[in-house]
């Protein structure tokens, strides 16, 4: 909602702008600006928002088997005194995911500040299959609530790959070399990737469809140079619209990205050594395809094997995240609305 409010907004001023010629060095700023803030989010949309989360979730702090070390012949992937993962297994110390600064230093022990993008390249590729596989179902009339299933079962592979590179030690294999079968990455993930695609899809059209019942006064994309009129009654219905919001990614989200996440993970090969604590047995839930099993953890049992104290850290985590998201948008336009008003004032109207 805020980001159709401020579309709106930059569609008026654009038109608005159009008789006015912007000083030279105006686009000076928006460079600067660009060179400073995307990292930033990049930083905030993808490292903080997806690799943390996928490896609180992934992580047990007191696995049933003995932690395979990252550091072979004592040599560790990270700087001297720099911590490693196993030393972060102890039953006496904390999760490696329980704290931002906790992630980090386990992130850039392996291998420096870019384990905080690792697997960027999988994720573009992923956005850029999924945008496509969508517009085709999209072109021959299928529900965007059915075709975003669609296309996530059609790229499970993609999809799971790209949780196995953000959760292991570094592998000089590319990351379309690490695709798992098809079969199985469908015969684990699909239900579970349309449970998580169907939460999401139903936590964006719930607050709207109660937005639309209250009479709230709504941008429309039909007319995006027309900013919606001001309702007092606006401010109490938003804030609810919010909370339900919350409520929704908090109950319906977030638990099926946990077993989604927990099933894709129960796919890593075992040749694959993991950057945190994790249980591949998911206490003795899982029998490997070599002896007869499935060779995957069930949505029941990924479920089940969550303790009360990963929730705690995983719902901590994500308040943490939301309040840096909160702080770096507040920072973005604490920059951004000086700049706007410094260049109007230098521009010069065009005759």
């Amino acid at each position: 909602m805020y980001r159709d409010i401020v579309h709106a907004v930059y569609k008026r001023g654009e038109a608005s702008m159009g008789e006015y010629q912007m000083p030279g060095w105006a686009w000076a700023i928006f460079f600067a600006d660009m060179l400073v803030f995307l990292p930033l989010f990049l930083l905030v949309s993808y490292s903080l928002q997806h690799i943390f989360p996928t490896l609180a979730i992934i992580e047990d702090p007191s696995p049933a088997y003995e932690p395979v070390s990252l550091n072979e012949d004592n040599q560790s992937f990270s700087e001297d005194n720099a911590p490693v993962a196993d030393e972060a297994t102890g039953s006496d110390a904390p999760a490696v995911t329980s704290s931002f600064r906790g992630t980090y230093r386990t992130l850039t022990a392996v291998s420096g500040w870019r384990s905080m993008f690792r697997g960027l390249g999988c994720w573009v590729a992923l956005s850029f299959a999924t945008m496509f596989v969508y517009s085709i179902f999209t072109s021959v009339w299928v529900p965007a609530l059915v075709a975003a299933p669609l296309s996530a079962i059609t790229l499970v592979q993609f999809y799971t790959a790209w949780t196995h590179i953000v959760i292991s030690a570094p592998s000089p294999k590319r990351f379309w070399q690490r695709l798992p079968p098809f079969k199985k990455a469908f015969q684990a993930t699909a239900l579970p990737i349309c449970l998580y695609l169907f939460a999401v899809e139903l936590s964006s059209f719930l607050p709207k469809g109660l937005a639309y019942l209250m009479g709230m006064n709504m941008w429309d994309p039909k007319s995006p140079n027309t900013l919606p009129e001001a309702d007092a009654n606006d401010a109490w219905k938003g804030v609810l619209v919010l909370l339900t919001t919350l409520v929704l990614h908090i109950f319906l989200v977030i638990p099926t990205q946990v077993v989604l996440t927990r099933v894709q993970a129960s796919l890593l090969p075992e040749e694959d050594d993991t950057i945190v604590p994790f249980d591949r047995s998911f206490q003795g839930k899982v029998e490997p395809a070599i002896v007869g099993g499935k060779g995957f953890v069930s949505i029941m049992d990924a479920w089940k094997t969550f303790s009360r104290a990963s929730w705690m850290r995983l719902v901590k985590l994500y308040v943490k995240i939301f309040a840096v998201g909160v702080a770096m948008s507040l920072l973005w336009m604490a920059v951004l609305v000086p700049e706007i008003l410094l260049i109007w004032k230098h521009s010069q109207k065009v005759e």
